[in-house]
């Protein structure tokens, strides 16, 4: 299956704003994957070390 030919068909266009849908597509994921990554992180409790009780 062809994804372009795909997508051509049903919208009319492979680009937006100039760049290839594909670019698009890759920095959707990159920015899913920073907020995924943010979420874990942040919800995890800080660790503290024995020394810092002293």
């Amino acid at each position: 299956m062809n994804w372009t030919n795909l997508w051509l068909h049903l919208f009319g266009t492979t680009s937006w704003l100039g760049l290839n849908l594909g670019f698009w597509v890759a920095t959707g994921l990159v920015l899913l994957l920073v907020l995924l990554m943010n979420v874990v992180f942040w919800a995890l409790p800080p660790r503290t070390s024995p020394a810092a009780h002293k």
